[in-house]
C-alpha cells in the first residue's frame, strides 16, 4: 500500500477544547487509546517504492526493488547487497529514502516482487534465465519460489503456494509448494515456497515444459498466518512506586521502587516487544509473471 497516499490520524481524549484536526474518541470506547493512530490508506494504487529503482531487474542487478523494504527509518536497503559495497548481512541497512515510521504507516505487508530458483539461488530461473534440468524425483528445494513483501513479516504454520505450468502458466502443476522456513529471511520481507522431494519435473511431466507464478497468484495460509511485524517498543523506567494508570503524570512511565537491588538502573530503557499487527496481502502484486523453462 502507498505510503505517500495514506495518512495518520492522531486520536485524541473527548475532553479536549482544542481539537481542530483531531478526531474525537471517548475514552471509555473499548480497544483504543489517546494517541493511538487511524491509517486511512488509498487501496487502489500500488506500493510506493522509490521510483528510480528497476522493476523485475536481472537478478545481478544491485538495484532491483525486490531489495529494497520498508522500516521505521524509511525505504532501505537490505543489508548486505552490492550496491552498498558491503557484503556484510548484518550491517546497518543503508537507507534511500528517510520517512520517520514509514513501516508502521503503510498499512498492511503487501508481496510486491517474485522471483523463482533453488534453495542455494534466489534468481537462478527467474529474472535470470537459466534452464531448469528436470528429474524424476527431485529434492527439497530444486525448484523455491521467493515472495517479496514490502516490509519484514511474521509467519506461524505452513503457508502454501501452488506452482502453475503451461505458456501462459494456466493450469496447475501436480505439486503445492510449502513455506520453507530455512531459506526465508523474514526480517527482509522474503517468503520461501519449496517444491517437495522425490517430485517429477521432467519434461514428459511439465506442460510446455513451462513452470511458473501468475502476478496475481495468492498464498494460501493453510491454517497458518502472515502478519506485520511491530517493532519493539522502549519504555523509560522512573524512579518511585506509583502504578502505570491515568491518575498521574506516569502514563510514559513504567515506575520502579528504587530500593529493589535486582531492578535495573533508573534512566534506562526496557524494550517491550509489541509482537505481530495486521495480517498481510495475500494476493500478490508482481508487475510480471515469473516464469521458467525446463529441459
Amino acid at each position: 500500500m502507498p505510503f505517500g497516499k495514506s495518512f495518520n490520524i492522531v486520536l485524541e481524549d473527548a475532553s479536549e477544547s482544542e481539537n481542530d484536526g483531531f478526531v474525537l474518541l471517548n475514552r471509555t470506547a473499548a480497544n483504543t487509546d489517546e494517541d493511538d493512530r487511524l491509517i486511512a490508506v488509498d487501496a487502489s494504487a500500488s506500493e510506493a517504492k522509490p521510483t528510480y529503482l528497476t522493476e523485475q531487474a536481472n537478478g545481478d542487478s544491485p538495484y532491483a526493488k525486490e531489495k529494497v523494504i520498508a522500516t521505521n527509518s524509511g525505504w532501505v536497503f537490505t543489508p548486505g547487497n552490492a550496491n552498498s559495497g558491503n557484503d556484510n548481512k548484518a550491517a546497518q541497512p543503508e537507507v534511500l529514502v528517510c520517512s520517520r515510521n514509514l513501516q508502521k504507516s503503510i498499512d498492511v505487508p503487501t508481496p510486491t516482487h517474485i522471483t523463482l530458483g533453488s534453495t542455494t539461488d534466489k534468481t537462478a530461473f527467474f529474472p535470470d534465465g537459466d534452464t531448469f534440468t528436470g528429474v524424476a524425483s527431485s529434492t527439497l528445494g530444486d525448484v523455491t519460489a521467493y515472495i517479496y513483501f514490502n516490509e519484514p513479516i511474521h509467519v506461524t504454520g505452513t503457508p502454501q503456494l501452488q506452482l502453475k505450468q503451461a505458456s501462459a502458466l494456466g493450469s496447475t502443476f501436480g505439486t503445492t509448494m510449502d513455506f520453507n522456513s530455512s531459506v526465508s529471511v523474514l526480517s527482509e520481507g522474503i517468503m520461501a515456497f519449496s517444491l517437495p522431494a522425490s517430485t517429477d519435473t521432467r519434461t514428459s511431466n511439465v506442460t510446455n515444459n513451462t513452470l511458473g507464478i501468475n502476478s496475481d497468484d495468492a498464498i494460501s495460509l493453510n491454517s497458518g498466518t502472515i502478519e506485520k511485524l511491530v517493532a519493539d517498543d522502549k519504555i523509560k523506567m522512573e524512579s518511585g512506586a506509583t502504578a502505570l494508570d491515568d491518575t498521574d503524570d506516569a502514563e510514559s512511565f513504567i515506575t520502579l521502587d528504587g530500593t529493589d537491588s535486582s531492578s535495573r538502573d533508573l534512566g534506562a530503557f526496557m524494550t517491550v516487544d509489541n509482537g505481530t499487527g495486521m495480517a498481510a496481502d495475500l494476493t500478490l502484486t508482481a508487475d510480471a509473471d515469473a516464469t521458467m523453462t525446463v529441459s
